[in-house]
């Protein structure tokens, strides 16, 4: 149905791994499995075009109940919404790590059976490459893309692809996401290495420099932990986990001033204090930023 509006919804706000997280048995992850909080389901958001038709940021596992979230999401925004979305144009992809791609078999002939070449897959060529040869393409039609790219998914929906350093040595490519809609931009980074990194790799001195230069009303950026201790003391291998802590965008970022875009953190791993801290959730609050929310919806 034509719906007028562009709608982007946020399907997961967690880690690869989700909360709870396999093998752990944290606060955190085990207020979810004794029915406490919620389930949190890795990063993905869920994008409704002009035509009314889906389009799909990453694919997770949880892909089921993201389905059925992302229907009960959009409900408030369109009448005749499915009980669960399932006709899928396409699916864009960041990059190759577990829970942005572990999803995608669920469209094969074990589950959806969606037809050969029916959904358009837009990624990276390292990503694509490496999908080949997990034999899991059947279903998609891929679309390479590259720093720079721009690729219409569906109408009144532009994406814009922003190459970041991200665990380069693993022979993949990461890209931020950038959805331009009729009114509004919103910019999806969920992993990136680090800020002196990025901010080389675009010639850009500061966080501000490189988000005014995009042009965007929203950023969903990296917010995977809070501190870098609370990793450091749970894993050896920490140094290979690479992404800025909450607290060091807020030292370079401080206060929101009034032609900032709005800052919303994502892909928050379970270790994560603002899942369960006021206090953690206040220091961003304060500030004039924000954490994602699962299932919130945003018009562009």
């Amino acid at each position: 149905s034509l719906i007028l509006m562009i709608l982007v919804a946020i399907l997961g706000i967690a880690q690869d791994g989700g909360v709870p997280q396999a093998g752990c048995s944290c606060e955190r992850c085990m207020d979810v499995h004794n029915g406490n909080t919620k389930e949190l389901f890795p990063v993905a958001l869920g994008i409704t075009d002009d035509d009314g038709k889906y389009h799909l940021i990453e694919a997770s596992r949880s892909l089921a109940r993201q389905l059925r979230l992302w229907s009960n999401s959009i409900s408030k925004f369109v009448g005749d919404v499915p009980e669960i979305i399932s006709d899928i144009s396409s699916v864009t992809l960041t990059h190759h790590h577990l829970g942005h791609i572990d999803g995608l078999g669920l469209f094969g002939r074990e589950v959806m059976g969606k037809p050969g070449k029916s959904i358009r897959l837009v990624s990276g060529k390292a990503v694509i490459d490496m999908l080949e040869k997990k034999s899991v393409l059947g279903p998609f039609i891929p679309e390479i893309i590259s720093n720079g790219s721009k690729v219409n998914i569906g109408k009144g929906v532009n994406l814009e692809f922003s190459r970041v350093p991200h665990r380069e040595c693993e022979h993949g490519e990461t890209y931020g996401i950038i959805i331009r809609g009729k009114h509004r931009s919103l910019f999806f980074l969920p992993d990136h290495d680090s800020y002196e990194a990025t901010l080389k790799f675009h010639n850009k001195s500061s966080i501000r420099e490189w988000l005014e230069s995009l042009s965007v009303d929203i950023v969903f950026l990296d917010g995977t932990f809070f501190t870098i201790e609370e990793i450091a003391v749970r894993r050896i291998d920490s140094k290979g986990i690479p992404h800025p802590p909450i607290l060091e965008s807020l030292s370079l970022l401080g206060e929101k001033r009034n032609d900032d875009p709005d800052i919303i953190f994502t892909h928050l791993n379970h270790t994560n204090s603002v899942l369960n801290s006021k206090m953690s959730r206040l220091t961003i609050e304060k500030l004039g930023w924000k954490v994602g929310q699962q299932g919130e919806v945003f018009t562009l």
